[in-house]
């Protein structure tokens, strides 16, 4: 008959008839068998302490991380970004990490306190700028914008020519203001070319649309040609801006708003994509809030070849590249206010001109 003990770690058995022998080590106690026996049940009880592995908090890691190495984090960011094609984060000096619960709120809509009875600083030696005409109604939601804005079309898949990518001299396309906008200014142009060694371009551009009258320079001014150096597959190639003579395209869109450009090379090196429309000028493939790019057409030869040479023109077909604009080309806003075409208007002066006096 067999029973375990309780309390202590024990080994034990009784035979019915028998004698019974026990051994008792420490605090376990042990039952010896009688000769002949051939089995032995055990009863073993093990305690021990739970020790789970130390807490780490991944949020620390990740803070210090990014602060002990923020040159690292952003070489990696602009390399990555360069090789995408993208210039987002070039300007980028530092980076650092914050526990959430150590941000500060953010900021209100509008001002919290009420004004104060009485001016609160010293005037100021000189007269401050012109004021604007009216006050705005309200403070803005959200910042300016910046003043230098860029579109940047493609995809990082069609700049490792995948999907539908193709190449040859030139391109032909038109840019327009949307219809609320105010004029802008192209102060620069970035193109697509899988081409490390020197390449000669030319950029020319008209006002109006680029459909009646491709292939004669008749009414195209030229505003950019040189040789630079082709940055390769993953980045566009941006002409020297001491090489390109800003020009502007009006607001409100429509024809008024229209501007084309036509951007070549001399060698068959200019990468751009296959379009979706059912002709040139009809779908829009990239936009911000004041410009719109349309599908334009591939142009198969070097130079401008005549529009009665149909075969040397494919379409539709998509910039790959950046576009660079001031979206405020008349500065202050609080001065001028809408522009809608250049010249800028004349700056008002703070006090009436005098005439000049008459000889009689």
């Amino acid at each position: 008959r067999f029973h375990q003990s309780t309390g202590r770690r024990s080994l034990s058995r009784r035979k019915k008839g028998g004698r019974r022998w026990e051994a008792r080590v420490g605090n376990v106690t042990q039952r010896l068998l009688p000769s002949g026996s051939s089995a032995l049940d055990v009863s073993v009880v093990i305690t021990g302490d739970y020790r789970p592995p130390p807490y780490i908090d991944l949020n620390v890691i990740a803070e210090d991380s990014i602060n002990r190495q923020g040159e690292k984090v952003i070489s990696s960011l602009q390399e990555r970004g360069s090789r995408a094609g993208r210039s987002f984060f070039e300007r980028v000096e530092g980076i650092e990490a914050t526990a959430k619960e150590a941000l500060t709120e953010r900021p209100t809509r509008a001002p919290t306190g009420k004004p104060s009875p009485g001016p609160t600083g010293l005037p100021t030696a000189e007269p401050s700028l012109l004021p604007s005409a009216l006050p705005s109604d309200q403070p803005s939601a959200q910042p300016s914008r910046a003043l230098e804005q860029t579109i940047v079309t493609g995809s990082s898949q069609d700049l490792q020519l995948g999907g539908t990518t193709t190449s040859s001299y030139g391109y032909l396309f038109n840019l327009r203001t949307k219809p609320t906008s105010p004029v802008v200014q192209i102060t620069s142009l970035e193109f697509y070319t899988e081409s490390t060694q020197s390449v000669n371009y030319e950029v020319w551009t008209r006002e109006g649309s680029f459909k009646d009258f491709k292939g004669s320079y008749e009414g195209w001014t030229l505003i950019a040609e040189g040789s630079v150096e082709g940055r390769g597959l993953g980045r566009y190639t941006q002409i020297p801006d001491d090489t390109f003579t800003p020009v502007s395209i009006r607001g409100g869109g429509g024809e008024d708003g229209t501007r084309a450009f036509y951007i070549t090379l001399d060698s068959k090196e200019l990468i751009y994509k296959l379009g979706n429309g059912p002709d040139s000028d009809v779908d829009v493939h990239a936009s911000s809030a004041e410009l719109e790019v349309y599908e334009g057409e591939g142009v198969l030869t070097y130079p401008f070849p005549a529009v009665a040479e149909i075969s040397y023109y494919r379409y539709p077909r998509q910039y790959l590249g950046t576009i660079h604009y001031d979206r405020l080309p008349c500065k202050p806003y609080s001065v001028f206010g809408h522009v809608m075409d250049l010249p800028c208007p004349d700056m008002p002066t703070s006090s009436p001109t005098p005439p000049q006096p008459t000889r009689n």
